[in-house]
């Protein structure tokens, strides 16, 4: 393998790993499909690069040849587009202009017009020679653009006072000179400027200077981050594969040495190059490690397990706090009710309406306290659902029995469209406590003259309920914290029905989600899986 092919393969890996990496681990905005489309065209050039150093006729060569050029000839429009759009600029104009250029290109590459001839060349491989009127106005095309996107970029990073946008732009500047600087060298021998191309390395290098860029500066703001784990990963399977290159050309230098054709000798030698290459392969993945993400991946393990220690912590001390905050509100009043009777009791002991006051409201208060402990305790540590099989819609027709009288008094219709009666696995007590809670809110919401409706349907393996009313619903600001706590938006509730309910139902391997408009009413959607056939 000679060294252009060698280059054009390290370029094509590298490029096309960029691309992967962008498609499987980010959102695909504008911004981000261009920059896939420009990495699989340079990636299109690199390994074009490697079939045209190992093609052994001049007709071979100069069909790999076009099909490299198929990513070349798009390359300064991608570019460009991808320069205008992330600086902000309104170039529309210029970009279909270049992209109608591209396409003109295109069409006379598949023509003897584009590139008429190849010539052998490095006494390695064909090289396209001479060049064609076509092909040059190409290249005045090609360096034309990027030089007009490197200094709109300049321009933008002149104008920009943010010290790490500038920093980021800057990155991206500086990779530019470096990969089309390099990439001017493969134009040199195709008008006999006989510079061997070794700057083709240097495109080799552009994505991985802009993953460093990516992950140190968020390059130029990026709105969706690339995961760390995955451009490591590209980056150790191109310096593997390199690896691998070096390995396999070394042993082809020493074939032609020593003269050996045994294939026991071949892979011998390989394993005592490879071998030697690892201390270095090693070191390179170190440096990749300390450089990006400044440890090694033992010692990233262990800070990621600390932070999540940390962050568990954390969450357990707010979790606390905001019982503590809310257990102490709900009770001091009923404690002060009490506090204010007893401080009474022994002046107006004699008094049997004070006696008969002081049962009531004293005994409702500490009824209250009772409630607030027992739901406080079905929050903290609920008990296991008694599973046994049991027909859904059955249980809602208990539990609005037992609501019976409240339904009247307060004027509610109730609508019922079960569509499915199957069969699930559940605990009846608790579900029908969850259906209390969830009926008796849209009850007290509609404020009388509501509806109040229930469906039931099958999706996949599951057993869909919707509870829906018409009630005065619940506001934007609110609907994040319903399930949370303590948090309560009536004068007289304790913030943990929603709570009780949604363990319950997590309990019973379901979801629970309510929308809800001011206004216009509340829907509340239980998702339950279905027993097993």
């Amino acid at each position: 393998m000679n060294a252009f092919s060698l280059s054009g393969v390290i370029t094509g890996s590298a490029c096309l790993g960029m691309a992967l990496c962008i498609l499987l681990g980010c959102t695909l905005n504008r911004q981000n499909r261009l920059w896939v489309a420009y990495c699989c065209a340079v990636a299109i050039w690199g390994f074009g690069g490697f079939f045209i150093g190992h093609a052994a006729e001049p007709e071979l060569a100069r069909i790999w040849w076009r099909v490299a050029y198929i990513g070349v000839i798009f390359i300064p429009a991608l570019f460009y587009h991808y320069v205008v759009t992330v600086t902000g600029k309104d170039r529309k104009g210029i970009v279909w202009t270049a992209y109608l250029f591209s396409a003109f290109f295109l069409l006379t590459n598949a023509t003897n017009g584009f590139i008429p001839e190849v010539r052998f060349t490095f006494h390695q491989f064909y090289y396209l020679s001479p060049p064609s009127w076509i092909y040059s106005c190409f290249v005045v095309f090609f360096f034309g653009l990027v030089i007009l996107a490197q200094y709109e970029l300049w321009q933008r990073l002149k104008e920009t006072s943010d010290p790490s946008r500038k920093a980021r732009m800057r990155w991206f500047f500086i990779a530019n000179v470096i990969s089309y600087g390099g990439g001017f060298t493969c134009f040199l021998p195709v008008y006999y400027l006989d510079m061997y191309p070794f700057g083709n390395f240097l495109v080799a290098l552009y994505p991985l200077i802009i993953s460093y860029a990516i992950l140190r500066h968020h390059f130029m703001d990026l709105t969706v981050v690339i995961e760390r784990g995955v451009v490591y990963s590209v980056l150790v399977a191109c310096i593997t594969a390199s690896y691998m290159v070096a390995v396999l050309v070394m042993e082809h230098w020493f074939q032609g040495f020593f003269g050996y054709r045994s294939l026991v000798a071949t892979l011998a030698v390989a394993f005592l190059i490879a071998l030697g290459f690892n201390p270095l392969r090693s070191r390179i993945q170190t440096l990749v490690d300390r450089a990006l993400f400044h440890a090694t991946p033992v010692e990233l393990v262990a800070q990621r397990e600390q932070l999540l220690g940390e962050v568990r912590k954390g969450e357990q001390q707010k979790a606390v706090a905001t019982l503590a905050a809310g257990l102490a509100h709900e009770i001091r009043n009923p404690l002060a009710s009490i506090k204010t009777f007893t401080e009474y009791l022994e002046r107006q002991h004699a008094d049997p309406v004070f006696r008969a006051k002081f049962q009531k409201i004293v005994g409702g208060e500490v009824e209250r306290i009772n409630r607030i402990v027992q739901q406080l305790l079905e929050f903290a540590k609920p008990m296991p659902p008694k599973l046994q099989p049991l027909e859904l819609t059955r249980v809602v027709e208990e539990t609005l029995e037992l609501l019976n009288n409240e339904l009247i008094q307060r004027h509610v219709e109730v609508k019922r469209s079960y569509q499915a009666r199957p069969t699930i696995l559940g605990d009846p007590q608790q579900l029908k406590q969850c259906l209390l809670n969830l009926v008796l809110n849209s009850v007290q919401a509609m404020n009388g003259h509501g509806c109040l409706t229930l469906e039931t349907r099958i999706k996949g393996s599951e057993l869909i309920l919707v509870l829906g009313d018409n009630g005065v619903g619940i506001a934007p600001e609110a609907l994040p914290h319903i399930f949370d706590p303590f948090f309560t938006t009536k004068e007289t509730g304790t913030g943990l029905g929603l709570a009780v309910v949604q363990g319950i139902i997590r309990e019973h391997g379901g979801r629970i989600a309510i929308t809800s408009r001011v206004g216009q009413g509340t829907v509340v959607e239980l998702s339950l899986p279905l027993a097993s056939s």
